[in-house]
């Protein structure tokens, strides 16, 4: 049986890069036929690693992750603001 790939080729709308530890993290705000999602990329030691958030899921991930910082009291500094 043959299966053809459907292509669904993502733009990046935006990209944040972070250094944590020995892990670089990749942020990155893409769209595609699908819609616009966020997914986050870890490079450790010459192993990739991702995740994808669909924008429908990000109100309850936010959520999700603010619970846990109450929560578990993780450090965490609060005052940070988007730009315009």
């Amino acid at each position: 049986m043959f299966l053809m790939k459907r292509e669904n080729k993502s733009k990046l709308i935006e990209t944040n890069k972070l250094h944590v530890e020995n892990k670089t993290l990749y942020v990155d705000l893409k769209e595609n036929d699908g819609g616009r999602f966020v997914q986050i990329a870890e490079l450790s030691n010459d192993r990739r690693s991702m995740v994808i958030i669909p924008e429908t899921g990000l109100n309850d991930f936010i959520k999700v992750v603010t619970k846990m910082i109450d929560t578990h009291k993780l450090n965490f500094e609060r005052e940070f603001s988007y730009g315009s």
